[in-house]
């Protein structure tokens, strides 16, 4: 009988104790109204409430899953189309596809968005859009993490080589390569799918730059609570990490269910 190893579990239960001391402090301020002393005083869920009942919060919500599933889904269907013609047709385009999927690791910040809008900003529609624009810049700044994460999924299952057997078997290139070698590697492009929406959600320079009043997220809501209440701020913070999780557990869920399928 082997013994269980409790020392991983141990070491990886105290960091993840260490990791959500600052969130639990942040939901916990939230629930008080005053903090001087050592223990906070005045419990309330006025700052919940409040935000709750305000439909522009809910709005923004809206509007932050949007624009962060719609520039992956985008990204992911474009590098899966991609890698379909290196890994079938030019594997010497490997090298050159990398390069190119890594440039915009040096671009981000406010470099990408102003440069963005300063050369579409008197484009004829949809180029002008700002929505349009958006969408577009966030499929920039995730692209390295959807295309390394595919890569090394591929390049982990030898993905060619299955697909030559797939051959053998009188499957076509394209259906072995998206009946057979996707469904293999969907865990980890739904792993990297997370990771960019981690980023994308998070973000308020790009939001704020390029789009501002025109689609108010939940990352400008926040910025304009930030000016107002410190205990709704809180509170947002906490919404906007329960939903976070939500859609984290709802994809890990649904993976793990088409894994036991297959």
């Amino acid at each position: 009988m082997e013994k269980k190893k409790t020392g991983p579990v141990i070491v990886l239960s105290v960091i993840g104790i260490y990791l959500l001391i600052p969130l639990f402090f942040t939901f916990l301020y939230s629930l008080f109204s005053e903090w001087m002393d050592i223990m906070p005083k005045g419990f309330t869920l006025r700052a919940y409430v409040e935000i709750f009942a305000d439909s522009a919060f809910w709005m923004s919500i809206g509007r932050t899953v949007l624009i962060s599933i719609l520039p992956i889904v985008l990204c992911t269907a474009a590098v899966l189309l991609a890698m379909y013609v290196v890994v079938v047709y030019c594997p010497g385009l490997d090298q050159y596809m990398q390069i190119l999927c890594t440039i915009p690791y040096a671009i981000q910040g406010v470099i990408l968005p102003i440069s963005v809008l300063a050369l579409y900003a008197n484009a004829p529609e949809p180029f002008s859009n700002r929505v349009f624009m958006l969408t577009s810049t966030y499929c920039i700044v995730v692209l390295p993490y959807i295309y390394q994460g595919i890569r090394n999924n591929l390049n982990g299952m030898n993905a060619s080589r299955l697909i030559e057997a797939a051959q053998m078997l009188g499957a076509g290139t394209f259906y072995s390569f998206f009946h057979i070698v996707v469904p293999n590697i969907m865990n980890g492009v739904m792993v990297s799918a997370m990771l960019a929406m981690a980023i994308v959600f998070g973000d308020f320079v790009v939001i704020n730059t390029l789009a501002g009043n025109y689609f108010p997220t939940a990352q400008m809501y926040l910025y304009d609570v930030m000016k107002k209440s410190a205990q709704r701020t809180c509170a947002i913070i906490i919404v906007l990490f329960c939903v976070t999780l939500l859609i984290s557990g709802f994809v890990f869920l649904r993976g793990r269910r088409d894994g036991q399928e297959r």
